[in-house]
């Protein structure tokens, strides 16, 4: 919309310029004037400021004249209208979305923040709107992507500010995870987000050795190091290339429509004090690779006389449409 505005601002302008050559031209050619008295006329003329005139006029002339000050009045109130309604207009437009952004943020609970929109942030801002994960955005750099903007959530600020992180609902959030490029400042993030929030689950990026150790005192409790994932994902894919096909698969990296997920036993649910053997998740289409058990034990290749129970998780292997079926039979009746 912002765009299609500013191409009429720059319509009148190009009518502007080319009202200014069209008398230059007839001043020439009528009156048969200097280059600058042609100029000098043409921009008394259409801008109506009422000096008198350089060179008497022949009728001729004078009809030109009149001719120039329609066109030239006219191309005038035309470019400053386009102008003034691009610039209100855009104004308006911009207080109007922020203020509607702010009323979406203020009413999310649950979410989390993402500290950073540089390759890495908007790789995992994808991958939370795909699993429908609510999220605000904070990035110091003012409309650092306008599609960002218009998509997330987004607050424009510097994420060590506790003003900031409040502004993006941190007291409500449920995580927070910081990818900006210095370690200090995902330190400084860390530290202000557990202040604010301390049962937050955090998440942060480290880039250097040294600083793992100190954002795990800052209280974070996931800290992923790009450059270690990545050594030794390059390392797999040379040693072991099928074991790193398969994982890529599961994480959804390929054109496979496979993945890892999590089933959770709620309380009441049907599968709460059932055996593996009996709760029929096999019947979905889905390999149950490990159960995570309410006091944080891993039970891996779980036997099928294991015990389900409310508060456990299941790490599991399917399809998107598998996990839906799965679900879609949990919620029912």
């Amino acid at each position: 919309m912002g765009e299609s505005k500013l191409k009429f601002v720059y319509i009148g302008f190009f009518l502007i310029i080319a009202t200014i050559f069209l008398g230059v031209f007839g001043y020439v050619i009528i009156e048969d004037s200097s280059i600058v008295d042609a100029v000098y006329m043409t921009i008394i003329t259409i801008s109506t400021v009422g000096f008198g005139e350089v060179m008497p006029l022949s009728p001729s002339g004078k009809i030109f004249t009149v001719v120039l000050i329609i066109i030239g009045t006219g191309t005038l109130a035309y470019t400053a209208s386009q102008f003034v309604d691009y610039i209100i207009a855009g104004e308006l437009r911009n207080l109007f979305g922020r203020k509607k952004m702010e009323n979406k943020i203020d009413a999310l609970k649950e979410h989390y923040i993402l500290c950073g929109f540089g390759r890495m942030g908007r790789i995992i801002a994808e991958k939370l709107e795909a699993n429908n994960v609510p999220f605000v955005i904070i990035d110091p750099t003012p409309r650092q992507s306008e599609t960002a903007e218009t998509e997330y959530l987004f607050v424009t600020g510097d994420a060590t500010h506790e003003s900031v992180q409040i502004k993006a609902g941190i007291l409500r959030a449920k995580g927070l995870i910081t990818v900006v490029d210095q370690d200090v400042t995902n330190l400084y993030i860390v530290l202000t987000a557990k202040g604010l929030n301390s049962d937050l689950y955090v998440v942060s990026k480290c880039a250097q050795e040294e600083a793992y150790s100190k954002l795990m005192w800052a209280g974070a409790d996931k800290i992923v190091s790009p450059y270690t994932i990545g050594g030794q994902s390059i390392a797999q894919s040379i040693t072991r290339p099928n074991v790193t096909n398969f994982v890529d698969m599961a994480l959804g990296n390929t054109g496979y429509n496979i993945m890892v997920d999590e089933v959770v036993i709620a309380e009441k649910c049907k599968l709460d004090q059932v055996l593996l053997k009996n709760s029929n998740i096999r019947d979905h289409g889905i390999i149950v690779v490990a159960i995570k058990k309410n006091n944080d034990a891993f039970i891996y290749n779980p036997k099928s006389e294991e015990m389900l129970c409310s508060g456990d998780t299941l790490i599991a292997l399917g399809r998107k449409e598998d996990f839906e079926s799965l679900n879609n039979y949990l919620t029912r009746g």
